[in-house]
């Protein structure tokens, strides 16, 4: 008996996968419609909203359409809720589509025609605000995207042939994205950027002619470490000043290398300095965190960066008369958050490093000193991966 009865659920089973599993048809009555509609036109999307009918067995609403890109798509709405969104559209264009009610013996609702006019995908408007502008050793690309859309925008760069090839990606929701492509001649350089959403929708092509500036990365070679002040220790933790420059970075998922790490529970307003060797015009720097902690522990939220080129002033750690402010700092975090999540668009970017450019009025310096008010913990630790300087070298 008991082998029959398992051979039975057996068979059950099977024939579940093999066909359907749920509540098989009871009738083939046809649910009534969806009343008293209305559709809301909004950036590359519609919201369509209705009353339900009076169905006890009703399972849910169904839209069917069809993308920018003419593929057909169905959309589905549960009985608990009164509305349902369409996505996906890029330029505004109507179209007439399907909206039907489905019971629980799947019967459908004769279809309601209804008209809808999406507006433009928000990718459009991000586009329009795309600025460019050379730079150091390249060129700086900025938009805007009010709504935090989760976009691609892609580089392209113009060959000697005529034809394009893709440069640089950045996925981003970021609001106000500021980014930098680096590493180029100082000549005349075409590139085009567009923007795309994860529905296969494309902008046109943005074109710009660049012409980077001048500058050299400042060979580290040259570099020593300047006594720290007695009111601050190098964490066990950390390791020695070398670290800083050794092109190896902690990342998120290998925390191995060692930072240069001013220890918490010391004074206030953590400072190191660096004598660069040579007098420098700065151009711009950049540095790396802990990654594995980006945006917490003791990765400084606010720094401040200060110069001087008098061999005096840098007898005595403590001393900070003759030293001149050359940047006031602030650690960007894409997702734009300041509590504990740290997305991984923010851990892409703690990677790629923290870039500052320098002005153009700030003088040479040959000595330099990073002080952190403030780290993410608001403690008064403070630790850098890795740090490099740009632009070029006066004497």
């Amino acid at each position: 008996m008991k082998n029959i009865i398992y051979i039975l659920l057996f068979s059950i089973l099977i024939s579940c996968n093999e066909e359907f599993c749920g509540q098989y048809p009871i009738d083939n009555t046809t649910p009534a419609q969806v009343t008293d509609i209305k559709v809301e036109n909004l950036n590359g999307k519609v919201k369509i909203s209705y009353s339900l009918p009076d169905e006890t067995d009703l399972l849910y609403v169904k839209a069917v359409y069809s993308n920018t890109i003419g593929e057909k798509k169905e959309e589905r709405s549960s009985v608990f809720q009164n509305a349902i969104e369409l996505k996906g559209f890029g330029k505004s264009k109507k179209q007439t589509i399907n909206l039907y009610t489905v019971d629980r013996s799947r019967n459908e609702s004769s279809p309601i025609e209804i008209e809808i006019e999406p507006l433009d995908s928000p990718i459009y408007g991000i586009y329009s605000s795309i600025k460019t502008a050379s730079s150091w050793g390249g060129f700086k690309i900025n938009w805007e995207n009010i709504e935090n859309e989760q976009i691609i925008v892609k580089v392209l760069a113009l060959n000697e042939d005529n034809t394009w090839n893709e440069f640089e990606t950045y996925y981003s929701t970021e609001t106000s994205a500021a980014k930098a492509i680096r590493g180029l001649d100082t000549i005349p350089q075409t590139f085009a950027v567009l923007v795309k959403d994860v529905y296969e929708n494309y902008t046109d092509t943005f074109k710009t002619t660049v012409t980077p500036l001048y500058e050299i990365e400042i060979p580290s070679k040259t570099f020593k470490e300047l006594p720290i002040n007695p009111a601050y220790i190098l964490s066990v933790w950390g390791g020695v000043f070398s670290n800083l420059f050794d092109y190896k970075i902690a990342t998120k998922n290998d925390d191995s290398q060692k930072c240069y790490y001013l220890a918490p529970g010391n004074a206030k307003n953590p400072y190191f300095s660096i004598d660069l060797g040579v007098t420098c015009k700065l151009s711009r720097f950049k540095y790396w965190g802990r990654c594995k902690y980006a945006y917490s522990l003791h990765n400084p939220k606010y720094f401040d960066v200060w110069g001087t080129n008098d061999p005096d002033a840098v007898v005595n750690p403590e001393n900070w008369d003759g030293w001149e402010l050359i940047k006031e700092c602030e650690s960007y975090k894409p997702s734009g958050n300041d509590n504990i999540t740290v997305t991984s668009e923010d851990y892409a970017y703690a990677e790629s490093g923290e870039e500052y450019e320098i002005d153009d009025n700030i003088p040479p310096y040959r000595y330099i000193r990073f002080r952190c008010p403030e780290s993410w913990t608001k403690s008064n630790g403070f630790l850098m991966s890795e740090l490099r300087f740009w632009g070029k070298i006066v004497q």
